[in-house]
């Protein structure tokens, strides 16, 4: 077929009659945005975002829905396109309600993620935990003492009884990080050769150096204190922040390769010219070290001492004659901490002087409480008016204005005003002001502020001198708290490393969707829970030392309750949501469109599907995949115009509309209206890692993009690239990824005795079990012996536990295994042909099908049957099946009646064959009965130029397989492309199992005295044994009876490969790291060991290799490739006599996984 030529943006390309713009700009890797297409249904163009201009055509044109003609230019970027794009997006998101991020993360100047780290230290995941906060936060242990927490101000959770607490879960992540050997070190990249001299050593300088030096940027620090910490160090008292801790953290900056060189004041001790000139780039961040005064007369008096100055001369162990009475100026926390500190270095009366009231004082309330316990005398609503000296020039008396709250000023507190003619004088021997600071940059040559501070763009932080950048308090004006000056630290590194990668960029603000209309009736129904008590000091115990108050913080119990109090006010699906990324990309103004939001009331109980039609966008992209992709139609699009909503269908509950919990769903939701109900402890928002790999349930071999964080499953998507699914999934492969970590896994190995199971240690129980089976194999022969190796086990570990029989000398098993039908047929037990040849071929017989064993196959038939291929299924009566596609139905008695009848018509109709056993089993059709329907069922077959038989493989019983088969040689149908058979076996690697070599089942018990299952339930008589072990991940029946339990882990925590059921070798690859000592393979490899055979391998790689070199079915397999071809018969292919016996038996499957997550479906309501 000749293509056409056209441009895209200047990029010549080519395509094919038929396609649209957006596919042939997606072939050649343009981007058209888009939030309604998926290649699978039809065209919808809801969203308007993939607009774009076509020359020629004044009228903007939709990608997905414009054919390309010969020789198009299209223009995907223009103004007008953009523009459009970004009014579209406006008005999606002027009726879009939900919180993208929730109020404590935006409350937080560092944009730490609260919401996601208190929900990892409700799951248990502290580490990961505390990644989460050092990502934002490079002082989590020491801000989480003094940080005065804006997060827990706008905490919804307030709204029902106390916020959570944020700070106290902080410190807790990070005290439980530095009790560990090692810390946690961010990784660095490489580095770059460039060097970013940082001049100041406090909170945002240490941070500064932290996000430059994971950038792979060389980085110095001049401090011209003697320690660095800042105002951490030395403007904050011991008692609230232990300098241990401090050090602890400067000490994990350095560990990173951060020099830092104290007692070195720029402009004194080295010149500035000399730094600009030895470095890349200078970053300025200097604090502000200059206590201001009130401006009262006699300010000046001696004793009369700034509030930083005060601390800083306590932590410096300077001398400091306070006398007995004190009044500190000031309602912040340093004043808090000057009264608190001056109560501990022994002054008898402590007064703190204020001109508001304490509700308004901006020191943390729990500050003012502690000061209060420990004596410190408030005089709220008054102000220094005059600082009285005695005759040395020394304070002793101050005289204080009595003050009155008038309007609300612009801070909105309200101002307090002088009552005229009403004063109050006091007796003090030292008066300490801590009512601000100021910025010494006079050693800069840099443009200054009204206040001689050093002024920088607020977007970029680059001062007047170029390469010069400054943030936190020493420039703009703005004194604030240490977690400002980390979140500039932040956004100033990002703009330090654009800059010393030639680029310029600015520090934007990112735009997220937020609620306003969250009240305490939201939360009526919730129960009220109070914070856990933590242990402090008493005011007796505290006040004349300066040990830490807070003794130890939360311990493990009290961090996970208080961390399951919170509400999950953000959206669980903002690191995936499209429709915001977008918002960001086209710099939407949603505002300007505002107005009545159309709010709808719902409820819903689906056990794995969360339903949030207020956040729809109505792209239908959920109602077309469930009804043109999956075939069920449980969504609709319900009313018109702005009332238009998605609802299930005849507006029942989702579980009650034919969903068949397939997940296709959420997986192409754009926005988060639809989403995952996960098995969290407490469910989060996280920015998850995405492992490629292989589902481990049925045989079809689904890929799957699996998100973990740290070591916890989160979800599972189908992976649109997948060889066989191509984004396709079932209930099982979307919701049950996660069964091996379910509640009340199994982490240690059991022992059984006279009292029932007890905890040993491995080498007790390895030990055990290889004496045990050596005894038994001395005493009854080594057939006694058995090890039963589960088809949901990967290559290499099925191959390390068949490797250990092999060294024990016992016979192997899978109770999973039914006979083969097809190997004494075709000479193989192996499907024959692949599963996307169903696509190409023109009649397909699918005999004896169970579409719950295995949705995607159904599916694979409809697509079938949408390309034009007549689908027949024959199944016995009582297992009926959703096949509305199909040419024909056809349901029987359950026996082989009625193939026998197709066999015997294909006779009739003139078929014969020259293979072995041909005229034997011609003869066993002498007496079978034709029908109507068997005849044409026959005729259509047999009369196909391309034709395919499908059927479950323990679904159908081993003669009908046998007999299906013998139908296949007959026909001809078998042996090349889109003709033949796919045999649909049981498990993931039941293929696998049987390329090792595993070819027996039950039936292989007899006279086996001593048993080692590997993670298979099977359904026999275990009573002959004398011994049993299992190894599996739950405490399953079986291993109720076994003598020794071993963990086991689950596919999540393993590499390697599977055989699916068309032999296709498929990756599997660990996404976490389980809490049990030994892997599955391991446990085969340390068995062996007692029997004093050492395997030698280190990881699966080692066990691939291995593989290779002795098998040959693996030396030239690769990974992603179907093993073999098209299987034709071998020459030992020979007919079967067709014996009368059952259609189907269905045997029961063996892994209790499989059968955890078929439970834990809905089942699909009629």
């Amino acid at each position: 077929m000749n293509k056409f030529r056209l441009n895209i943006d200047g990029k010549e390309v080519l395509g094919l009659p038929g396609q649209t713009i957006l596919e042939v700009a997606r072939e050649n890797d343009i981007f058209i945005p888009t939030l309604c297409f998926d290649e699978r249904t039809k065209i919808y163009g809801s969203c308007g975002l993939c607009m774009c201009e076509a020359e020629g055509n004044p009228k903007l044109l939709k990608a997905c829905a414009t054919e390309i003609a010969p020789n198009m230019v299209i223009r995907t970027n223009t103004k007008r396109v953009i523009e459009s794009r970004k009014t579209n997006l406006e008005l999606l998101l002027s009726n879009h309600v939900g919180d993208c991020r929730p109020p404590c993360v935006l409350a937080c100047p560092a944009q730490t993620d609260c919401q996601g780290y208190v929900g990892l230290i409700a799951n248990g995941e502290y580490g990961a935990a505390l990644e989460l906060v050092k990502d934002k936060i490079p002082l989590p242990a020491s801000l989480g003492r003094v940080c005065p927490h804006p997060c827990e101000d706008e905490c919804r959770r307030g709204l029902i009884d106390e916020p959570i607490s944020i700070q106290m879960l902080k410190r807790f992540a990070a005290d439980q990080d530095l009790m560990e050997d090692e810390v946690f070190l961010p990784e660095c990249e490489p580095d770059t050769g460039k060097n970013v001299a940082v001049i100041g050593g406090g909170p945002m300088g240490l941070s500064a150096a932290y996000f430059l030096r994971q950038m792979g940027h060389g980085v110095t620090i001049f401090e011209a204190m003697p320690k660095a910490g800042g105002m951490l160090r030395y403007g904050i008292p011991e008692y609230r922040l232990p300098k241990e801790v401090l050090d602890m953290e400067i000490a994990t900056i350095e560990k990173m390769g951060v020099e830092i060189i104290a007692n070195t004041k720029v402009g004194v001790d080295i010149p500035f010219d000399t730094i600009r000139g030895d470095f890349d780039a200078v970053l300025l961040g200097i604090g502000a070290w200059v206590s201001t005064g009130v401006g009262c007369k006699g300010e000046d008096s001696e004793g009369v001492i700034g509030g930083i100055d005060f601390l800083r001369k306590v932590v410096r162990n300077e001398e400091i004659e306070l006398g007995e009475k004190v009044a500190i100026v000031g309602g912040g926390n340093t004043a808090m901490d000057a009264c608190r500190t001056a109560v501990r270095l022994g002054a008898k009366e402590v007064y703190n002087i204020y001109r508001r009231t304490k509700d308004e004082m901006p020191a943390d309330m729990l500050e003012i409480e502690e000061a209060e316990e420990e004596g410190v005398i408030f005089k709220n609503l008054t102000n220094p008016l005059e600082v009285i000296a005695d005759e040395n020039g020394h304070v002793k008396q101050v005289v204080l204005q009595i003050m009155e709250l008038g309007e609300p000023d612009a801070s909105g507190r309200r101002r307090p005003i002088p009552v005229e003619g009403k004063t109050e004088t006091i007796d003090i021997d030292t008066m300490i002001l801590a009512i601000g600071q100021a910025v010494d940059a006079s050693m800069f040559d840099v443009d200054k502020t009204r206040k001689n501070a050093i002024a920088y763009d607020p977007d970029t932080f680059m001062t007047s001198m170029p390469g010069v950048f400054a943030g936190g308090d020493c420039g703009n004006d703005k004194i604030s708290i240490a977690v400002e000056a980390i979140a500039d630290a932040k956004k100033a590194s990002g703009v330090i490393d654009a800059y010393l990668n030639g680029e310029a960029v600015k520090y934007e603000k990112p735009y997220v969707v937020t609620r306003d209309d969250i009240t305490e009736k939201t939360f009526e129904d919730r129960e009220r829970q109070c914070r856990p008590k933590y242990d402090i000091l008493s005011p007796e115990e505290r006040k004349d030392n300066f040990t830490e108050v807070v003794i130890t913080g939360f311990n493990e119990e009290q961090a996970e309750e208080e961390a399951n109090r919170c509400l999950e006010c953000g959206c669980h699906d903002y690191f995936e949501c499209k429709l915001i990324d977008l918002a960001n990309q086209y710099d939407v103004k949603p505002d300007r469109l505002a107005g009545d939001k159309n709010t709808i009331e719902f409820e819903d109980d689906h056990p794995f599907i969360v339903r949030d039609p207020n956040k729809c966008i109505l792209c239908g992209l959920c109602v077309r995949v469930c009804d043109e992709v999956m075939g069920i139609g449980a969504l609709g699009l319900v009313n018109r115009g702005f009332d238009t909503v998605v609802k299930p269908s005849l507006e029942k509950p989702l579980v009650e509309s034919g969903c068949v919990s397939c997940g296709q769903c959420v997986s192409v939701c754009p926005t988060g209206a639809l989403q995952e109900r996960t098995t969290m402890v407490k469910e989060v928002p996280l920015e998850n890692d995405v492992t490629e790999t292989t589902c481990s349930y049925c045989s079809v071999g689904c890929s799957l993009l699996l998100e973990s964080y740290g070591d916890m499953l989160i979800k599972a998507n189908p992976d649109k690239e997948g060889p066989v699914n191509k984004g396709l999934a079932c209930g099982k492969g979307k919701w049950g990824f996660d069964c091996a970590l379910l509640e009340d896994k199994l982490v240690d190995p059991l022992i059984k005795d006279a009292d029932g199971f007890r905890e040993t240690d491995y080498h007790e129980a390895f030990v055990l079990i290889a004496k045990k089976c050596q005894s038994i194999a001395a005493k009854y022969g080594k057939d006694a012996v058995a090890v039963a190796i589960s088809d949901r086990y990967t290559n290499e570990e099925a191959y390390a536990m068949k490797k250990m029989a092999n060294v024990m000398g016992a016979k192997t098993l899978c109770f999973n295994n039914r006979a083969s039908g097809l190997a004494p047929v075709l000479g193989f037990d192996a499907s024959p042909n692949t599963i996307d040849e169903l696509l190409s071929t023109d009649v397909i017989l699918a005999a004896g099908f169970d579409t719950v064993s295995n949705p995607v196959m159904q599916l694979k038939l409809r697509q079938a049957a949408a390309n034009g291929a007549k689908v027949i299924l024959v199944n016995p009566e009582g297992y009926e099946q959703h096949f509305e596609f199909a040419e024909r139905v056809i349901y029987t008695k359950n026996e082989l009646t009625f193939f026998r009848g197709v066999a015997k018509a294909l006779l009739e109709a003139g078929k014969t064959s020259d293979v072995a056993g041909f005229e034997a089993f011609k003869e066993s059709l002498a007496d079978a009965a034709t029908c109507d329907d068997c005849r044409g069922v026959a005729e259509l077959y047999a009369n196909a130029k391309k034709a395919m038989i499908v059927f479950t493989q323990n679904f159908v019983t081993t003669e009908a397989a046998s007999l299906l088969a013998d139908i296949a040689l007959l026909s001809g149908h078998i042996g090349s492309p889109r003709d033949g058979i796919v045999q649909v076996k049981a498990k993931n690697n039941s293929q696998g199992i049987v390329d090792l070599g595993v070819h027996a089942g039950a039936e292989a018990l007899e006279g086996v005295k001593a048993l080692l299952i590997f993670g298979e339930e099977p359904n026999v008589d275990l009573s002959g044994l004398e011994f049993l072990m299992v190894s599996d991940t739950h405490m399953t029946q079986t291993a109720a009876k076994a003598d020794v339990v071993l963990p086991a882990t689950g596919f999540a925590n393993t590499d390697g490969t599977y055989t699916n059921t068309e032999r296709r070798l498929q990756p599997v690859q660990r996404a976490i790291v389980e809490e049990v000592d030994f892997n599955n393979w391991e446990i085969a490899a340390e068995i062996a060991h007692v029997y004093e055979v050492d395997f030698g391998w280190e990881d699966e790689i080692d066990i691939s290799e291995e593989m290779d070199d002795l098998l040959p079915r693996y030396k030239y397999a690769e990974v992603g490739e179907v093993l073999g071809g098209v299987l034709a018969p071998t020459e030992d292919a020979a007919f079967v006599v067709a014996c009368d016996s059952k259609f189907v038996d269905p045997m029961p499957c063996t892994d209790s996984l499989m059968n955890v997550i078929a439970e834990r479906i809905p089942k699909m309501a009629e």
